[in-house]
């Protein structure tokens, strides 16, 4: 690559800032010429040669008055309260500064249509950031203030170690940006790394293969060409190091609520568009009118299986902060509410999606439908979400993932109040499991909720009694449903009865206490009976095959536990 580039810079009052860079002189021009057309105060074409010493030498080769000075937004940083530390070029590489700077600068990103990707591992890119304006001192300034106050230091060291940071990529971009590396072109980026690593360059081959990437992705001026590009590369899903490096670059695409819109599609009120970002984080995104049904195509299988990993946790933690934005769900109070999706989705018989921080942003979606703030305002958004849900398994098992967040703290004896009234209504679990269940799955269900619980820091006696009603229905329900009688089924054979039985003792549907002594008594009475080994092979004429038949049936109880 040349030495010299060709930068187009505006005017913004008494500063140039680069509107973008060319290898060629004619370009530049031609690009400046058709700003002037626009409304701009100034133009200026600037070469920029880089000596061999690493010095960069300007000239002005060409400056215009424009008729006026609108010619870009007013970019700003948008406002964040927390920042991961950063004191190395590293750092700033790591997906959650990634997804810090993507928030932070996101006026300038999609003004720009480039990721922090796009930015980091380009210094072209890297450079007209620094350049923009005051946009980076005033980012820079931000973040060191929040990370002084989280850890009780200095603001200028801060500013100074992240400067430092910045300082330390710019050098490793600039000094890769001449270095020709092998192009995208009906290649996957499995190929394109193991090429870069043949070169034996001094530089580590997975920044290298970003700046390759980042370069023909700079290149494309839209946010679904830019998702298509990284699909249509990814290659081997087996090669682990290069599923990461896409996995990252997806992952700052979808960071841009822009991106997201032109993926899925326009969305009717603000609630239907965070059901969007779920289903996508999930795998099964259907876009609205307008949505990239091709790339979601692509893109649903490989969030489905997990192997987006970063890209998924990225989609999760902007859910989070959707739900905890003061934004309304509908437009009007005559509209179906959303949240009833949302939960349908987030709230599974596991738990709730993505954990702690998922509870809570629920919780304080919950606190603002009721209005409430104060100490009580978690309490009283976890009540709000309880009441929501139904059957009542999922008020219990949101319940559970409330006690084990610790977003209810102080409240504990409200908060487990709450889950005995999800017990409270056990006959024939109507109330509790879904009303088409089939019967094993509602005993399932309970089951597995009863393990949930156990597994959970909710203290011992409230598991006592918690799990006490639901060992009491689970039991009740075997009564009812005479599920013993059906399985010892007088038609049938001992053997096939016993076999049943004791399979039955095993399947992981009963609860240790009363539901599960209910068919641990069956099977003991029948082997008391009088010869009931006789009994149970009676039907076999041959010696051996009844003996095996004993052996296997012996074997099955110990591995029941009798």
């Amino acid at each position: 690559m040349s030495d010299t580039t060709f930068e187009v810079r505006v005017q913004r009052g008494d500063r140039w800032i680069i509107h973008s860079t060319f290898d060629v002189e004619k370009e530049a021009v031609t690009e400046a010429e058709k700003l002037l057309k626009t409304k701009v105060s100034a133009v200026r074409v600037v070469r920029d040669w880089e000596r061999g010493d690493g010095k960069h030498i300007e000239k002005v080769l060409l400056e215009k008055e424009g008729a006026g000075d609108e010619e870009e937004k007013d970019v700003r940083v948008t406002s964040i309260d927390e920042a991961p530390l950063c004191e190395t070029d590293n750092d700033l590489l790591q997906k959650e500064s990634r997804a810090t700077i993507n928030r932070l600068l996101r006026k300038y990103f999609e003004q720009e249509i480039l990721t922090p990707c796009e930015v980091m591992y380009n210094y072209q890119n890297l450079r007209k950031l620094m350049f923009h304006d005051t946009l980076m001192p005033t980012a820079v300034d931000k973040v060191a203030g929040l990370h002084a106050k989280a850890t009780d230091g200095d603001h200028i060291e801060a500013m100074n170690n992240l400067h430092g940071a910045i300082e330390q990529l710019a050098a490793r971009a600039r000094e890769v940006e001449k270095v020709d590396l092998p192009e995208f072109e009906d290649a996957t980026i499995s190929e394109v790394r193991d090429e870069i690593r043949r070169l034996n360059l001094a530089e580590d081959t997975d920044f290298l293969t970003m700046v390759a990437l980042t370069r023909v992705m700079s290149s494309t001026r839209n946010w679904v060409g830019k998702l298509d590009l990284a699909l249509k590369v990814k290659g081997d899903e087996k090669d682990e190091a290069a599923r990461k490096l896409l996995d990252d670059v997806i992952a700052d695409i979808l960071g841009s609520p822009v991106a997201l819109k032109e993926l899925l599609g326009s969305s009717r009120s603000f609630g239907e568009a965070v059901t969007l970002h779920i289903d996508l984080a999930l795998g099964r995104a259907k876009g609205n009118r307008g949505a990239a049904n091709d790339i979601l195509e692509l893109m649903n299988p490989l969030f489905g299986s997990g192997l987006l990993a970063t890209s998924q946790e990225a989609m999760f933690d902007y859910i989070v902060r959707e739900l905890k934005s003061p934004n309304n769900l509908t437009r009007h109070e005559s509209d179906p509410d959303p949240l009833t999706d949302i939960l349908d989705r987030l709230v599974t018989e596991n738990g709730v999606i993505y954990g702690t921080p998922m509870t809570a942003a629920l919780a304080e979606r919950g606190a603002r439908l009721r209005n409430v703030g104060g100490p009580r305002a978690m309490i009283e958004g976890v009540e709000e979400i309880c009441g929501r849900l139904i059957p009542n398994w999922r008020k219990l098992t949101w319940l559970i993932a409330v006690a084990n967040s610790g977003v209810a703290e102080g409240f504990e004896d409200e908060l487990y109040g709450m889950m005995t009234d999800a017990v409270k209504d056990m006959r024939a679990l109507r109330a509790f499991c879904d009303a088409d269940a089939k019967p094993r799955d509602k005993m399932a269900n309970v089951k597995h909720m009863n393990d949930i619980l156990e597994a959970s820091v909710v203290p011992d006696d409230k598991k006592k009694e918690i799990g006490g009603k639901l060992d009491d229905g689970l039991a009740d329900y075997l009564v009812r449903e005479k599920v013993i009688e059906r399985i010892d089924n007088p038609s049938l054979h001992l053997r096939k009865r016993a076999y049943m039985l004791v399979q039955f003792c095993s399947s992981g549907v009963l609860i240790e206490g009363k539901s599960a002594n209910m068919a641990r008594k069956r099977v003991v009475g029948y082997l008391k009976q009088p010869n009931f080994t006789d009994k149970l092979v009676d039907d076999i004429a041959d010696m051996p095959a009844k003996e095996g038949t004993i052996r296997d049936f012996y074997a099955l109880l110990q591995r029941s536990g009798f």
